[in-house]
């Protein structure tokens, strides 16, 4: 961006009565949330499960048909732990914030990370959902949204400590 269209830019924040916010991967890959790299940070936070299942990404390891709903509790855990529970504001976030300021605003994601929330922005459309909530896909219509940081993160400590069963982790009602 060249000064010219960055002061340009500028104004029309500054003369703007609200903002929209619009994101997607390439946010969440600037904060080092990349779901589609096959890198050392894969084997960090799936561990074994990357090699047991041949895991080349976040994404498929999301998208895998795992032979059961142990392992992909702990996938999901695992990922939830290092990039919502521990989530720390990076300055991009920051730098939104400050942006917004004191205006109206409203941010559109596609972004399942959580991390606009995270950082107490709360005019939010989260338009894939987000790893903290989740409804029974077995009656949808019947169960409303559940938040499941804590419940994740408990199953994360269990598999952690390698005492994790089957009779811990979330089930569809």
């Amino acid at each position: 961006m060249t000064n010219k269209a960055a002061k340009i830019a500028k104004q029309w924040l500054d003369d703007a009565d609200a903002i929209l916010v619009a994101a997607s991967n390439g946010l969440s890959i600037s904060e080092g949330l990349n779901l589609f790299a096959n890198d050392k940070k894969l084997k960090e936070v799936l561990g074994d499960l990357v090699d047991k299942y041949h895991l080349p990404n976040l994404l498929t390891a999301f998208a895998f048909k795992y032979p059961n709903q142990l392992d992909y509790w702990r996938m999901v855990a695992r990922v939830v732990e290092y990039y919502g529970n521990n989530y720390e504001i990076s300055n991009y976030m920051q730098d939104i914030k400050k942006i917004i300021g004191n205006k109206s605003y409203f941010v559109w994601t596609s972004n399942i990370d959580h991390h606009f929330a995270l950082v107490g922005l709360t005019n939010l459309f989260e338009i894939e959902g987000n790893w903290f909530e989740g409804v029974c896909s077995n009656h949808p219509a019947e169960h409303s949204v559940h938040y499941l940081a804590s419940k994740l993160h408990k199953i994360y400590e269990k598999d952690q400590a390698g005492t994790l069963t089957e009779a811990e982790i979330l089930k569809a009602y």
